[in-house]
């Protein structure tokens, strides 16, 4: 195969159109990408902006009922009409009590003349009692059509927030006055800056209220017309704060220029309104990552472009090449011939060796299979041992009774043998710990009930181990939790104490319940051999023991973590000066715990 010989410069013409092309490409790729992007950007956009529209509407969704709900509150109608001292305290400490509950910032109550009466922070320096707020739109639109609700920067903390008002009136109809709900949507505001999003808030003035650049708040957008000015100057809607423009649009863009560097810039904006006062959010799209992906792209192009007149010529180079690569031919088959003799060779010997790992395989499923059965009954074993161990102990005294005639007795250790037993049944049950996902069912417990059925349960091997127990128990703490995965944690908590004591002179056994965080926390202390620190990284491990060879399988601690799990609790282990402490924190019930906080 012969070819015509040609020099590189023999295609000039080519090359001259090429680079006649190379403009036309470079500017229609630019123009493709920028156009990409944008819409890119505005999808996203418009993904983000009913995200946040959501957010910002279930916000004050929230606390829309809490002005009506107060509105009708009898007490609060009757401070009104009497005005009353006595009744307004009362009225201040509900409508604190209600704050920090329902997790407003701030809840008052206004006569009808606009005077501030109660107030939930009556107890803070910036007060709202003796305030008169009839100026504001949220109190005369509560007094005109019976609800009211408006943001601005408040005349007396100077905190911004939303405002949501409702008229309080007797039987007949009569103005009593205005109740308001004041909400802090600072916390919107701050989740847009740790998503490093560019949102904001305008109200139907076009005024910045809401938004995740600071700087860019309490300013308009456009221009102000004397008439809206004159609306927020009578509302005193942003105080004292001299409202300048966020910066100039620029045909379908905005230049923001506020003097703040790191915000301002050159964005495209787009917006869906909200259902609020004619309110607007707004997703400033900045227009320099978009052009700087432009120019990544066109750059690509360019190189790309180069890359393939570099490839003809080299494919034109290689076409002079073929009358050699021709005459090599016939050693490449030949070569080929005896590749692939040597890949059937190497087929046969995978086949072999795929045969001998499938059999391996199936040996170690058939292994892996016997040990996770070994595992579970060592585990039934363990969780086991304890209860038989107790009914043990109670047959050999319902023999003694039996022997003396004390047959009044029996009953009572008779009926301690079957609650052992059916503990047993149910033992038997929960050893589905192992198995993920299962289903707890949490009933209210008596957490000072079960300890001292555990301790009655552990009583014959106190004594012989002369251990002094010291246990105050509270008069009641009840917990969310189930009853036999309660005694389980507290047997294995409480084993593992005995068996630290054996070697004890004083062997001493500390157990104090108390309540902290919502929940009730147990700690057990003991003055027994303790643990080393660096013992407590494994302590809750499967099969991880700190007693010697033999004494110990180092399946205790791994299942009470995981019932501790299942119970929505949480378990730790402290090593101490003299012996070791865990602490088991479980969930209380609620009126429960907040009647024990009362009290203290």
């Amino acid at each position: 195969m012969t070819l015509p010989s040609r020099s590189f410069l023999d295609f000039r013409r080519f090359w001259l159109l090429m680079l006649l092309f190379l403009p036309l490409l470079l500017t229609f790729t630019a123009w493709f990408s920028l156009n990409l992007a944008k819409e890119e950007a505005q999808a996203r956009a418009l993904e983000r902006l009913t995200l946040y529209a959501s957010s910002v509407e279930s916000a004050l969704e929230r606390f829309e009922y809490l002005p009506w709900m107060l509105a009708q509150y009898p007490p609060l109608q009757a401070a009104l009409q009497s005005q009353d001292a006595q009744a307004l305290a009362e009225v201040q400490a509900f409508l604190l009590e209600t704050r920090q509950v329902s997790g407003a910032d701030t809840l008052y109550v206004m006569n009808a003349e606009g005077l501030t009466l109660a107030s939930s922070n009556y107890l803070d320096a910036g007060s709202f009692v003796g305030s008169r707020y009839a100026y504001r739109p949220y109190y005369q639109d509560a007094v005109s059509l019976g609800r009211g609700e408006f943001f601005a920067i408040g005349a007396t903390t100077g905190r911004p927030g939303y405002f949501l008002s409702r008229r309080v009136q007797d039987d007949s109809g009569q103005l009593l006055g205005v109740v308001v709900v004041k909400v802090d949507l600072e916390t919107l505001q701050s989740d847009w800056r740790l998503a490093a999003e560019d949102v904001l808030v305008l109200d139907a003035n076009q005024v910045v209220v809401l938004s995740s650049h600071p700087a860019w708040k309490y300013r308009s957008l456009m221009p102000l017309s004397l008439d809206q000015r004159l609306r927020i100057d009578q509302g005193r809607q942003f105080s004292r704060v001299d409202i300048q423009p966020l910066g100039e649009a620029q045909d379908v863009l905005y230049q923001v220029a506020t003097g703040e560097a790191s915000s301002d810039g050159l964005y495209r904006l787009q917006s869906i309104p909200l259902s609020r006062l004619g309110w607007q959010l707004v997703y400033a799209i900045p227009q320099p990552p978009l052009y700087r992906q432009t120019l990544l792209v066109t750059s690509l192009a360019l190189v790309i472009y180069v890359l393939l007149l570099t490839g003809f010529v080299a494919w034109r180079e290689r076409q002079k090449r073929m009358q050699e690569a021709l005459l090599a031919e016939q050693a490449l088959r030949d070569a080929n011939d005896q590749l692939e003799h040597q890949v059937m060779e190497r087929t046969a010997q995978l086949q072999e060796r795929t045969h001998v790992l499938e059999m391996t395989q199936r040996d170690l499923v058939q292994a892996a299979k016997l040990a996770s059965l070994g595992t579970l009954a060592a585990g039934v074993a363990h969780e086991l041992n304890q209860p038989i161990s107790a009914i043990r102990t109670y047959s050999a005294t319902a023999a003694k009774l039996l022997q003396r005639q004390q047959t009044e007795a029996l009953p009572e250790v008779l009926e301690k043998i079957t609650q052992l037993t059916q503990r047993m049944g149910q033992i038997t049950q929960q050893m589905r710990v192992f198995v993920p996902n299962q289903q707890v069912t949490l009933t209210a417990v008596d957490w000072v009930q079960r300890i001292g059925l555990v301790l009655e349960q552990l009583q014959p091997g106190l004594s012989q181990g002369r251990v002094c127990v010291n246990w105050q128990p509270p008069d009641r703490a009840w917990i969310w939790g189930d009853a036999t995965r309660l005694e389980q944690i507290l047997v294995n908590l409480l084993n593992n104490a005995l068996d630290a004591l054996k070697a004890t002179a004083q062997p001493q056994l500390n157990l104090l319940l108390r309540p902290e965080k919502k929940g009730w926390c147990l700690r057990i202390e003991d003055n027994g051999v303790g643990l080393q620190p660096e013992q407590l990284d494994r302590l809750f491990d499967p099969f991880y023991s700190t007693k010697g060879v033999g004494e110990g399988m180092g399946l205790g601690l791994f299942i009470c973590y995981g019932l501790v799990q299942d119970l929505g609790g949480q378990i730790r282990a402290e090593a101490l000066a003299q012996g070791a402490a865990f602490e088991l924190w479980l969930p209380a019930a609620e009126e429960s715990f907040e009647g024990v906080e009362n009290e203290r």
